[in-house]
């Protein structure tokens, strides 16, 4: 689709297939990924010690960069670490990053829902102050 037609109207049928096409690629790389990181997890548990070139062997078997095999090892060792953030005594929310200093995951209020929306999650985000984003 070109840049110009993005604002041209689209029938609601279309919409839908779209939808449903991005909804099927995003599990499909869903599947992928843990997969991944399910053959990730089982090289390290039978390794004390990773050899050298261990994880560019691993990110050349499944087509990704070395640094994608870094963060799935990073999350199979720390797993998801959760914070609390307080004010004074009244509890404000919680966030779950994937490792620490991670992309966040889930945000959750006092009641402990999940904070569903981007932009409200952005925004909580940004309230954090400098050392706790």
């Amino acid at each position: 689709m070109n840049r110009d037609e993005w604002g041209s109207w689209t029938d609601k049928e279309a919409i839908k297939r779209r939808a449903g096409g991005r909804r099927r690629y995003d599990a499909q790389r869903r599947r992928r990924l843990e997969a991944r990181r399910d053959a990730v997890a089982e090289v390290v548990s039978r390794c004390v010690i990773l050899p050298r070139g261990a994880l560019t062997t691993l990110a050349w078997r499944f087509g990704v960069s070395p640094a994608t095999i870094s963060r799935d090892l990073r999350l199979i060792l720390y797993g998801g670490q959760r914070y609390d953030y307080w004010s004074g005594d009244r509890f404000l929310f919680s966030v779950t990053r994937e490792y620490p200093g991670g992309p966040v995951v889930g945000v959750e209020d006092p009641g402990g829902n999940e904070i569903r929306g981007q932009a409200r999650r952005r925004r909580i985000i940004r309230s954090l102050p400098r050392y706790f984003a």
